[in-house]
């Protein structure tokens, strides 16, 4: 994770503005976990796992801004935009933190992440989602909004080769789409069943994918069964 964090502190300045670009879904992909909150009224306290520059939390603060949000990432060139973002809402709250290998802060009603777990090897996944089920309140609510690989290999180099396609024909410069396909190399996506089988594992009632747009996915899961999603 060391690279990983070296790539993001120095991409941290231009890491937003890149990311309609990089995510031909962005607006689909990052508004998907507003039905799921929204479903969440009692929630209180939200914990973002990975948050880089708190991009995922700015979009569910939009929706839900009465809500505690602490976020962590091991990056701090990274954090350090997050807190500019929300520079004097006294709601959130900022912790450098390797997440792989440090315990989670605290206990959350929800917890979300985006672009942040297929960094890790499937191991590291498993064991992290374990933290995250452990983390949550009962009743609790976890999103991811990630990358995965394709179910079959075919699918999979279709969705790689039309991802690469998209981003060459965005208008973003050169140079950025030189270094994104750079950061790319340490990626290490798993599959989106097998992930749904890790959150069962790690004792996650209610699992199931919400969103899919070729590699680009949100799942979700819930920590205990819910017999009323009114």
């Amino acid at each position: 994770m060391n690279a990983v964090k070296e790539q993001f502190n120095e991409i941290s300045a231009k890491y937003d503005q890149q990311r309609p670009y990089l995510i031909p879904c962005f607006e689909d992909f990052y508004g998907a976990a507003n039905a799921l909150l929204a479903n969440r009224p009692q929630a209180c306290k939200v914990l973002d796992v990975g948050a880089g520059t708190g991009l995922f939390s700015y979009f569910l603060y939009q929706q839900r801004p009465e809500l505690e949000f602490t976020l962590v990432d091991l990056a701090p060139e990274m954090l350090a935009v997050a807190r500019q973002r929300f520079v004097g809402l006294p709601s959130f709250i900022f912790q450098e933190l390797d997440f792989v290998t440090q315990p989670l802060p605290g206990h959350y009603d929800v917890v979300v992440s985006s672009l942040a777990i297929h960094h890790l090897p499937d191991a590291e996944k498993a064991t992290l989602y374990q933290r995250i089920h452990d983390a949550l309140n009962p009743g609790g609510l976890f999103i991811n909004a990630d990358q995965v690989l394709g179910r079959t290999a075919g699918f999979d180099a279709f969705n790689r080769q039309h991802w690469v396609r998209t981003v060459q024909q965005s208008g973003l410069p050169k140079e950025a789409i030189e270094r994104a396909f750079e950061r790319i190399k340490l990626d290490d996506f798993g599959t989106l069943e097998a992930q749904l089988r890790m959150l069962e594992a790690a004792g996650f009632q209610e699992v199931d994918c919400v969103y899919k747009n070729l590699n680009f996915v949100v799942f979700a899961a819930v920590r205990d069964t819910i017999t009323d999603w009114n």
